[in-house]
């Protein structure tokens, strides 16, 4: 009987081959078919601008000495193509789901009447009824999920919807997040796809106007910015889950070798994760003394973290001495040194401080208050409350240029320091947006390292409970990671 074929379909491909559905290679910042038919590819809004060559400039436009610009400061992350191109941007008309499929769990009701000081009201006037029941669900459910702690919810769900009714490109970016978000919610297959199919149309429309007004910031619409590029993080990261989840659920039973193109698709989504963060990293740092004076300071600031981070309890120094033994993969007497050594060196140590900060930032003492806290292990006994979850991120955003490179060529040592930065990710519980993604790092690796070098990544698969014994089969995602923690 021949072997069942592979489904190899992503969520990651380009706006223009999705549109006209075929299959995209998602090369980068091009994909090939549109650089063969000189069509503007959608990968350009999310490319950095080290990744794009430098255009050639053929005129000036006359400049008016009427006004005299905000002295904005030019971001050249994210870069756009040139504003022609913009205008032919395909502007689909996203079909409606059937929303009398979904659960009143899952589509909150609409108020039967607008508060006085409703934030959305202006929106409200100009939206779709389906685009108002987002608006709806973004203001009293998807808000809530940004942030941990209740100063940076006020701040998404009071001060977001006023910089929403300034500028569309953050209005479409909460439309996209919130379809995914009620697409997780969803128990119907096909309503989850169209959810999921419409904040990727929402969200290629908020880039394309994102793009545009980054190229002259300034004190006025940094904030604006700075919302719209976390929310970015926030959809990449559960595209990147949707994505993992289906190509390694396509991978038949008893393959005795994964194809070639599922493992880089893989890796291939596991990188987005790293560029959207370090995008968002980008775009703050020429504006964050406008982004922390303005109404978006309780989400960029952290003056609270400790200065010094070390292990806050057995446990977490128990891992620090089992990240720190990771350096005998590349360092020692039977290994001739080479270059790229000081970079898995400066992640490694990167990482021990991203370990000992998520360690010192979980309150052991207060668990499971309520719904909207973040559940994270503080031993192998007791949970405790994430109280910020964007100290794991401090990792990403510290790399190295060339070990971000070294992941993407798929580097031994580089895929299992990665395989141990996912156990922060999949120890997080009660963030929609991360479930599920911690573990299909995992898998991901182990299909990339092969069965050879499977034992590296062994601690982090049972900490996950991800079986990399048994890599073709679906598996599981998402774990209780109290249960399966060991003691060292």
């Amino acid at each position: 009987m021949p072997t069942k074929r592979t489904h190899n379909k992503t969520r990651l491909g380009c706006g223009q081959c999705r549109k006209r559905r075929i299959k995209c290679d998602e090369k980068h910042p091009v994909c090939d078919r549109c650089r063969k038919r000189g069509l503007d590819c959608s990968f350009l809004f999310l490319a950095p601008t080290t990744r794009l060559p430098t255009p050639i400039t053929t005129s000036a436009a006359p400049t008016s000495t009427a006004a005299t610009p905000k002295t904005p400061y030019e971001v050249q992350v994210f870069r756009c193509s040139p504003s022609s191109a913009l205008e032919k941007l395909p502007r689909p008309v996203p079909q409606i789901p059937d929303l009398n499929s979904l659960t009143k769990t899952d589509l909150p009701k609409l108020p039967p009447h607008v508060p006085f000081n409703d934030p959305w009201k202006m929106c409200r006037d100009r939206a779709s009824p389906y685009d108002r029941i987002l608006l709806n669900h973004y203001q009293y459910t998807t808000c809530l999920t940004l942030a941990a702690d209740e100063p940076g919810k006020a701040a998404w769900q009071i001060y977001v919807p006023q910089f929403a009714s300034e500028y569309n490109f953050l209005v479409h970016g909460i439309l996209a997040v919130s379809s995914l978000h009620l697409a997780h919610r969803c128990k119907g297959k096909a309503e989850r796809e169209k959810m999921n199919i419409m904040a990727v149309e929402q969200m290629n429309r908020a880039l394309s106007h994102f793009r545009v007004e980054l190229a002259n910031i300034h004190k006025g619409n940094a904030p604006a910015l700075f919302a719209c590029a976390h929310i970015t993080v926030v959809y990449l990261f559960r595209m990147s889950v949707l994505d993992l989840q289906g190509m390694q659920a396509s991978i038949p039973t008893g393959m005795t070798e994964p194809p070639n193109e599922i493992i880089d698709r893989s890796i291939h989504s596991i990188m987005w994760t790293f560029w959207a963060l370090r995008g968002a990293i980008s775009v703050l740092i020429p504006s964050r003394d406008w982004v922390v004076h303005s109404k978006m300071s309780p989400v960029c600031t952290r003056d609270w973290w400790p200065k010094d981070r070390v292990p806050a309890n057995v446990q977490a120094m128990s891992e620090d001495r089992r990240l720190l033994n990771l350096e005998q993969l590349w360092i020692h007497p039977d290994r001739k040194f080479e270059s790229h050594f000081n970079d898995l060196s400066s992640a490694l140590s990167v990482l021990r401080r991203t370990y000992a900060l998520v360690s010192m930032v979980v309150d052991s003492g207060k668990a499971n208050q309520s719904r909207n806290e973040v559940s994270y292990p503080v031993d192998s006994t007791a949970v405790g409350m994430l109280k910020d979850w964007a100290a794991m991120f401090i990792w990403v955003t510290q790399l190295t240029e060339e070990f971000v490179a070294l992941v993407k060529q798929k580097n031994v040592e580089a895929l299992v320091i990665t395989a141990y930065y996912a156990v922060l990710l999949g120890r997080v519980q009660n963030v929609w947006w991360l479930d599920g993604l911690g573990g299909g790092m995992i898998r991901a690796i182990a299909l990339a390292l092969g069965p050879e070098h499977l034992h590296l990544i062994e601690w982090p698969a049972q900490v996950l409970n991800v079986d990399i014994e048994n890599l073709f089969g679906l598996g599981q995602l998402t774990v209780d990671p109290v249960a399966l923690l060991t003691e060292f």
